[in-house]
């Protein structure tokens, strides 16, 4: 496989992984953190394992799927259900972390360095 595919799915997995709201984002860190039986290729797979969008949907995260379970598949290039390895859950997990930090951080106060911006005072009146 060529490098640029690869690469190419990486992005669109990390894209997807930002399009992800913050509560569903939680859930599946807590299922790698859980250690639960993730895999890529389907939801579910014969032996009950799922994928990190349904783990995250069992742990109370109701959102739509968006782009992410295709984005996750094209990473994992699954032709079929199939557990998914160390590696790819590494990366899921940096990628989840690095979602999480980032949004938080916009909603400091101050904006997205958490520094206080420079703010205007108002002149004093002339009277």
């Amino acid at each position: 496989m060529s490098e640029r595919r690869s690469r190419r799915r990486a992005n669109a997995l990390r894209t997807a992984v930002g399009e992800l709201p913050i509560p569903t984002t939680r859930a599946m860190l807590a299922a790698i953190e859980e250690d639960e039986e993730l895999i890529v290729g389907a939801y579910t797979d014969r032996r009950g394992r799922v994928c990190p969008m349904l783990a995250a949907h069992r742990r109370g995260a109701r959102a739509g799927v968006g782009s992410f379970p295709g984005a996750w598949d094209a990473f994992g290039r699954a032709c079929r259900p199939r557990p998914a390895t160390d590696r790819e859950l590494e990366i899921l997990r940096a990628l989840l972390e690095e979602s999480v930090a980032g949004r938080v951080s916009e909603h400091r106060p101050g904006g997205p360095d958490g520094h206080p911006g420079r703010h205007r005072t108002a002149a004093p009146s002339a009277s």
